[in-house]
């Protein structure tokens, strides 16, 4: 039987990930929308900036956020070659 949904793993990364940082938010997402395309999900995943932290120094740090079309944690669209593969109803 197929998995209905990604593993899931609670709780912040551990420290292995910064998804504060740019590079960080990208690579989160793109596990995400991973995780659900591996199981014939289309979710849109988006980095978004959310915040500036002045430095003492004049230089700023960005944050970043990862934004989805999840619902209650749930996606919304089949990706199209999985809905194409679902046996069609007699």
């Amino acid at each position: 039987m197929p998995r209905l949904y990604p593993r899931f793993h609670p709780g912040p990364s551990a420290g292995r990930l910064d998804s504060f940082s740019e590079r960080g938010a990208r690579e989160l997402a793109r596990r995400i929308r991973t995780a659900w395309a591996n199981i014939g999900w289309d979710v849109e995943v988006r980095v978004e900036r959310i915040a500036s932290e002045e430095l003492g120094d004049g230089r700023s740090v960005a944050h970043f956020t990862v934004r989805s079309d999840l619902v209650n944690g749930l996606p919304q669209r089949r990706l199209e070659q999985a809905v194409r593969a679902l046996p069609r109803a007699a």
